[in-house]
């Protein structure tokens, strides 16, 4: 649902508040500022109740007045056949083979014993 409603007073603290009382409103997903004066709400959300949210804004901002509502339609997903993808030089072979530990030599360092260094 679409809503465009009208603000009656253009002051940016009536904005900034009918901007957080419309945020809070339940089921509203986005909302703006348009208009050539920046006097109009424009809320879009799903299950809002439009009723409750002018007498919030009116109560709580400034006086306000619904100029449009209309129900947005959403897109229709087509669903596409997806053709299963096999990758068998990729999978792992399971076998029953144990791993082998790694073994490692102790190497001491060039410059001597008295610098305490060890590189494996």
């Amino acid at each position: 649902m679409k809503m465009r409603i009208k603000l009656s007073v253009n002051s940016e603290k009536c904005r900034k508040k009918a901007m957080q009382v419309a945020v809070a409103a339940d089921g509203v997903t986005s909302v703006a500022m348009e208009g050539e004066f920046q006097d109009e709400l424009v809320v879009v959300g799903d299950g809002v109740d439009s009723a409750s949210l002018i007498m919030a804004l009116r109560k709580k901002a400034c006086h306000v007045t619904l100029e449009t509502l209309e129900e947005v339609k959403k897109p229709q997903v087509e669903e596409k056949s997806i053709t299963p993808h096999c990758c068998i030089a990729q999978c792992p072979v399971v076998s029953n083979e144990q791993p082998r530990p790694e073994v490692y030599r102790i190497v001491h360092d060039s410059y001597g014993p008295t610098t305490g260094c060890l590189v494996m």
